[in-house]
């Protein structure tokens, strides 16, 4: 089972009286898909670091609007705190982290489906009820590592690609 697999660990819920304009940012998914901005909370208290969000954590957004918001992502960013309807999630010893995000990505549709499903006011959800009743092969380690630099070559041409285009398009 997916969940089996992985510990998710959901982030922290915080209040207004903890945001300030200095300390370390509130990793909310707006932050995830475009980095620290203006409209970034940031916060100097302390929390228990394993809510720490680190560069190259893997992170699993599970709540907002199925199309547009339930993603997998590698963390890029600063240092910050992790805020609620995101999962860190840590995948044990007989997976590797790379090999997990692409599971994560292949099954984006089902997840896209599942929170579609339980939609109410334009927000849908994946629950770890969820993640417990879908099942997935793992390859064994070498595998793994080689499906995972297939992928990630792919994706560095596809990420090159668009930039060129880009680039391009601004001349």
């Amino acid at each position: 089972k997916l969940y089996s697999i992985a510990d998710w660990l959901n982030g922290l819920a915080f209040s207004g009286k903890q945001f300030s304009s200095t300390g370390k940012p509130v990793i909310k998914i707006a932050e995830i898909k475009y980095g620290v901005t203006g409209q970034t909370k940031f916060t100097n208290s302390n929390f228990d670091n394993k809510y720490l969000l680190k560069k190259g954590d893997l992170l699993f957004s599970w709540s907002g609007q199925p199309e547009t918001s339930i993603d997998v992502f590698f963390w890029d960013g600063p240092e910050g705190w992790l805020n609620q309807h995101i999962f860190k999630v840590t995948p044990f010893e007989k997976i590797t982290t790379k090999c997990f995000y692409y599971i994560l990505k292949y099954l984006k549709p089902n997840f896209i489906e599942i929170a579609r499903n339980k939609q109410t006011i334009g927000l849908g959800h994946i629950t770890k009820d969820n993640l417990k009743e879908i099942e997935v092969a793992i390859p064994p380690l070498t595998e793994q590592k080689a499906i995972a630099h297939i992928l990630g070559s792919l994706d560095d041409k596809i990420e090159l690609n668009r930039s060129m285009n880009e680039t391009l398009e601004g001349m």
